[in-house]
């Protein structure tokens, strides 16, 4: 086991050439009966973040994850980023597990009837987050160049996101530099993107550096930053060696500093849905929005906190979104009440949408598998994420074939049933 330990570890190197070859290897300890084998099961998880926006996992990684969950599906989404795509596809191939691949963009509803009214996204109004799924491999220089000047607007503000909380540490003699401790812990220069989390991650790593692991952290956040601290994140944080301390680090600092440190995101770096969602459609994509959810008073996961997001205006929301050519929708049951999931369901109906899973990971403690749906809710997600898959597999030589194309629409009006004949695609491709 000491070999699969170490095998494992490598998947997280810098090197992509290193990691692909630790799955190459973790695979044949599979073959040879060293590693037992994982069982596959009927699970699709279609929004793992990579580290080519933030999280614990490289693209390789997160392809290991997915076989040791039993997921027989699983989708990369990273924050306008495609750069781990093409690895993951191959790891994902290597230990068969079925690869689809995506990222997510925020879109602005600036210039809609919906300007000033409050999305998926906390931190600012007529802004949103869009999973892009279902990308054709094909188009991915095309995409590559559309999210390229949103990496470059964005990383001018989390330069002053940066400095802001470079202010709030110097009153603790400490300071934060993005050059010096932010890119470091990003991918950025791999074309990959860095977000909000990336530079409480840096901040956490500061903070460790200076009172290490412990009580005296504890203490730090506590008696100093007057962060309230409930039982598990002082668990969390008593358990010096945990090999994801600085994450659970970064979940605490995000409370705090999130809006001490928040600049709006400007138009550079939010493109009008209006536009956006048709260039994504022409480039064979399939653009969906995330439905959050509004929380009333105690959440269904038990860890939000009451507030509000888009439940107000969704039906306008379903509406101007298939106005301006988006048909599809992410959402994830574990999240929601069984109204909320009901209601959703009900308008992807009424508007003819594909239905996504969208349980979103970029944690290290959450699972791969959502174990809380219903049996029917688990077989509408796992047959969408077939269709993707072959949407993928024929759009990438054929764009004018993609599930969402004017011409199959036409041959095949109704969603249900351009799923049912794309996923005998996928299955045909990667089963048969």
């Amino acid at each position: 086991m000491e070999k699969m330990a170490e095998l494992v570890e490598a998947l997280n190197h810098k090197d992509k050439s290193v990691r692909i070859q630790a799955v190459k290897s973790l695979k044949e300890e599979i073959d040879q009966g060293k590693i037992p084998k994982a069982e596959r099961l009927e699970e699709c998880n279609n929004h793992v973040h990579s580290q080519y926006s933030f999280s614990p996992y490289s693209p390789s990684k997160i392809a290991w994850q997915a076989y040791q969950a039993g997921l027989r599906t699983c989708g990369i989404v990273d924050h306008e980023s495609v750069a781990g795509c093409l690895e993951f596809k191959e790891a994902c191939n290597i230990l068969g597990v079925v690869p689809t691949i995506g990222f997510e963009v925020r879109m602005t509803w600036d210039h809609t009837p919906l300007k000033n009214k409050m999305f998926n996204n906390p931190d600012q109004k007529s802004v949103g987050y869009f999973p892009i799924h279902g990308v054709p491999i094909s188009s991915l220089p095309k995409v590559e160049a559309f999210l390229k000047p949103i990496r470059a607007a964005r990383e001018k503000r989390n330069r002053r996101m940066t400095e802001k909380v470079d202010q709030i540490l110097q009153n603790y003699e400490m300071g934060l530099d993005f050059n010096k401790d932010v890119i470091p812990v990003s991918r950025w220069e791999e074309e990959g993107s860095i977000t909000e989390r990336h530079i409480l991650f840096a901040t956490a790593g500061k903070l460790i550096d200076r009172f290490g692991k412990g009580q005296a952290l504890i203490d730090f956040l506590k008696d100093e930053m007057k962060i309230p601290l409930g039982v598990k994140p002082i668990e969390f944080l008593s358990d010096v060696n945990s090999p994801i301390y600085q994450f659970d680090v970064t979940n605490i600092l995000k409370g705090f500093f999130s809006e001490k440190m928040y600049i709006p995101a400007g138009p550079e770096e939010t493109p009008d849905i209006r536009e956006a969602v048709p260039f994504l459609n022409s480039l064979g994509c399939i653009a969906t929005y995330t439905y959050l959810g509004d929380v009333n008073g105690e959440s269904v996961t038990g860890d939000k906190k009451a507030q509000k997001f888009e439940d107000d205006i969704l039906d306008d929301l379903f509406r101007y979104a298939s106005e301006y050519g988006m048909q599809g929708m992410s959402y994830a049951p574990s999240r929601n009440s069984e109204a909320q999931v009901k209601r959703v369901h009900e308008l992807c109906q009424k508007y003819n949408m594909i239905e996504v899973c969208g349980e979103d990971i970029n944690q290290p403690r959450q699972p791969f598998i959502n174990t809380t749906m219903k049996p029917e809710e688990k077989k509408l997600f796992n047959d969408a994420t077939w269709a993707i898959i072959g949407h993928e597999t024929v759009s990438d030589h054929h764009l004018e074939r993609g599930i969402l194309s004017e011409k199959v629409k036409t041959d095949i009006p109704q969603i249900t049933k351009r799923i049912a004949a794309y996923k005998e695609i996928a299955v045909c491709e990667y089963l048969l």
